[in-house]
């Protein structure tokens, strides 16, 4: 069966609600670990992280669905994507964020995750998930290793 974009609007909504729920779990009591993949993360998310990330959507519906689902268990994404590298908070932007770093993974598309690193020592908080387009043409360029 070949699907269409409305099955993938659907399944994009249906697993956009499960993300929610789940979120839902993480009102009270923030999931937080530490990963070391390219660079070492403290790493703290909450219902509004999880809910930022699924609201964020695309003209491609497929992108969506896989989107939301990945969104279901960013410790795995972050465990098992490639470390892309990081890059300074755009003046005027995130005033909250110290800078970004992105990880790439793919799963029958690419997808980049962006996790923004919080000010005065927070945490690593999940920001969005991306296709390569979007990151290629408003990341810009990404130092290696370590940031600041």
């Amino acid at each position: 069966m070949v699907r269409t974009k409305d099955d993938y609007y659907i399944e994009s909504k249906r697993i956009r609600n499960e993300v929610l729920t789940m979120a839902e779990a993480l009102k009270t009591e923030p999931l937080r670990f530490t990963i070391t993949n390219g660079i070492t993360m403290d790493v703290e998310i909450t219902k509004s992280d999880l809910k930022t990330i699924v609201s964020k959507a695309s003209r491609d519906n497929k992108f969506n669905a896989i989107k939301n689902a990945l969104a279901k268990d960013i410790p795995s994404y972050l465990k098992k994507g490639k470390y892309l590298g990081w890059r300074r908070v755009v003046e005027g932007k995130h005033e909250e964020s110290a800078y970004f770093t992105y990880f790439d993974r793919e799963i029958g598309i690419k997808t980049i995750l962006a996790m923004r690193k919080m000010k005065n020592g927070g945490p690593y908080k999940p920001y969005a998930i991306i296709d390569q387009y979007t990151f290629e043409n408003n990341v810009g360029v990404l130092k290696k290793g370590t940031p600041l």
